[in-house]
């Protein structure tokens, strides 16, 4: 789980062949809102709260 928050350069996504590549990114992706840190997601979800608020708004 720790290479998932590895970051990669572009050097490194360079040298990967497009298979490696999309692999990388696939095993990046996180769909369980508890993997991401807490003062990440808590941003997260207020910004989508106050999009929300002002989308409503404008309606």
């Amino acid at each position: 789980m720790a290479d998932k928050y590895t970051i990669l350069t572009a050097e490194e996504l360079d040298a990967m062949t497009p298979d490696q590549r999309a692999r990388a990114f696939r095993d990046r992706i996180v769909t369980d809102p508890e993997e991401v840190p807490e003062d990440f997601r808590d941003r997260v979800f207020e910004t989508a709260k106050r999009l929300g608020a002002e989308r409503a708004d404008q309606k």
